[in-house]
């Protein structure tokens, strides 16, 4: 059973204000693609993000260009590609001998579970949370002010 809409918004924003204080902090993000930035930079995301694709280069060279960088945060999509590509980069960039956060990306991905797919539906899911978690105080305040309405009628 999936936990209050309210639960799963503070949850959420939980993981947002850590992979945005580690942002902040030194660690450079990875997605997949543009959009992923994009949708990343529109919840506040703020530190630096790189994105694979637009780096028109194969994994490897990608990986040589981290090199400056010590701390990675992987935030790949949740689908099948994406599952292979987060642990394919882990893998390299241990290696590396970088420091590799892939526990954001699993705690966004058990989260989210079957209602995101991609980075890029992260802040459509944000905006969801919070109509969901506000639709729910707003019917709560409704039973209890009818409850009470109820019980000052005897």
């Amino acid at each position: 059973m999936r936990a209050p809409a309210a639960v799963r918004l503070e949850r959420f924003q939980r993981l947002l204000d850590r992979i945005s204080y580690e942002s902040s902090n030194g660690s450079t993000i990875v997605v997949e693609g543009q959009k992923d930035q994009k949708s990343l930079r529109s919840i506040g995301i703020s530190g630096p993000i790189l994105c694979l694709q637009s780096s028109r280069r194969n994994i490897i060279g990608f990986v040589e260009n981290l090199t400056a960088t010590k701390k990675v945060i992987i935030l790949t999509d949740f689908d099948r590609e994406g599952v292979s590509l987060a642990k394919k980069l882990s893998r390299i960039l241990t290696t590396q001998n970088l420091h590799v956060n892939i526990v954001l990306w699993k705690s966004l991905r058990e989260l989210t579970r079957s209602e995101v797919r991609s980075i890029e539906e992260l802040p459509k899911y944000h905006e969801r949370l919070q109509i969901e978690a506000l639709q729910k105080t707003r019917q709560s305040r409704l039973r209890i002010s009818s409850s009470i309405g109820y019980l000052t009628s005897f």
